[in-house]
C-alpha cells in the first residue's frame, strides 16, 4: 500500500508541476531553445514529481507492511 500511495501521489503533483511549467515557461518569455528551456520544461515537472514521491513514502508509514520478527 504504500508504494502505491507514493506513486499515486508522485502522478497526481504532475498535474500542477505541467501547470506551474506553463506559467513560468510563458512569463520567462516563451523561449524555444537553449538551456533555459530545458530547465523550465524538464527541471519543473520532474521536480514537482520528485517530491510528490518524496513527501508519499515519507507520509506513508501508516499504511507500511510491519513484519514480525
Amino acid at each position: 500500500m504504500r508504494l502505491l500511495r507514493t506513486l499515486i501521489m508522485g502522478g497526481v503533483l504532475l498535474l500542477p508541476g505541467l501547470l506551474l511549467t506553463l506559467l513560468v515557461w510563458y512569463s520567462a518569455g516563451q523561449p524555444m531553445s537553449g538551456f533555459w528551456m530545458y530547465a523550465i520544461c524538464n527541471g519543473i515537472p520532474l521536480l514537482s514529481v520528485g517530491l510528490g514521491l518524496f513527501f508519499g513514502w515519507k507520509t506513508g508509514e501508516a499504511y507500511a507492511v510491519q513484519m514480525e520478527s
